[in-house]
């Protein structure tokens, strides 16, 4: 598996929301067709350990759809090459349209197919705010879980 795709996973994985079809409000990143790019102050590959590790105002973007944080660190099996987790941390910010969520960590465990977001989690979408302790995304189930759960849902306004 080339960086490139890792990290085209990892980003879809973090990126998806546990959202499917058109209506996903971060999207994918594994279906676009523009290129990814992702620019940090440095990028480490660790071949015997299968990790590559971008660090320092890690900026990745596809699109309209970008990742932002301190660091983001992949892990790949040794053998397969095939994506087993991924952690971003600090100061991590999604953003598409005007879908924003933000934490301190965002970790991806590819083999429960789950994204936890913690550290003050929160996920805005236009006015509307969802925050929490915890908000666990379980991908697989289109279903999510906000522990500590706050609201504020605006009504929509009236087309005229």
């Amino acid at each position: 598996m080339t960086l490139r795709l890792a990290m085209t996973l990892v980003l879809a994985v973090l990126l998806a929301v546990g959202a499917r079809g058109a209506e996903a409000p971060l999207g994918t990143w594994a279906q676009g067709k523009e290129p990814l790019q992702v620019d940090a102050q440095s990028l480490e590959v660790r071949g015997e350990e299968a990790r590559v590790v971008f660090s320092g105002q890690v900026r990745a973007r596809q699109g309209d759809l970008t990742l932002e944080a301190d660091r983001l660190e992949v892990t790949l099996d040794p053998k397969t090459r095939e994506l087993r987790s991924a952690f971003a941390q600090g100061n991590v910010r999604i953003r598409r349209g005007d879908v924003l969520a933000t934490g301190r960590t965002a970790r991806y465990d590819a083999t429960r197919g789950v994204v936890v977001l913690e550290g003050n989690p929160k996920v805005w979408r236009g006015k509307n705010l969802v925050a929490g302790d915890r908000i666990t995304l379980f991908l697989a189930q289109d279903r999510s879980v906000v522990e500590g759960a706050r609201a504020v849902i605006y009504p929509q306004e009236e087309e005229r």
